[in-house]
């Protein structure tokens, strides 16, 4: 099998305050992916004005102990073709904080992106 190594990836990073929530539950992710996706949409028919279907896939969802921040770690596809990590932070932060967090019933503390690294 041939190794391929992609490194520094970005994947985007989105904190905001939870409540109430496991973000441990299957339900949680399914219903992040959902509301990311609504985001995006919204986001690339304002900025981009095009309405291709953006899909989200949730690669981790990480709580620091203590804190109410939930960091949502994931990834953006337009069909096949992975949006890279700062595509994807750039066009989410077309938006105001607002409207990203009435989209995800939470509000955004920031919109990052995070280098990884992935061993094919």
């Amino acid at each position: 099998m041939n190794s391929r190594v992609l490194s520094h990836s970005c994947i985007p990073v989105l904190q905001f305050v939870g409540a109430g929530d496991d973000p441990r539950s299957c339900r949680f992710l399914q219903m992040m992916e959902q509301r990311l996706e609504k985001v995006f949409f919204e986001a690339q028919s304002k900025v981009l004005s095009t309405s291709s279907r953006l899909s989200v896939q949730m690669l981790s969802i990480l709580k620091a102990p203590g804190s109410p921040a939930v960091s949502l770690v994931y990834i953006v596809r337009n069909g096949t073709v992975f949006l890279n990590g700062t595509t994807a932070s750039n066009l989410l932060g077309q938006l105001s904080a607002e409207l990203v967090g009435y989209f995800l019933f939470y509000p955004p503390l920031i919109i990052a992106e995070r280098k990884l690294q992935f061993v094919f």
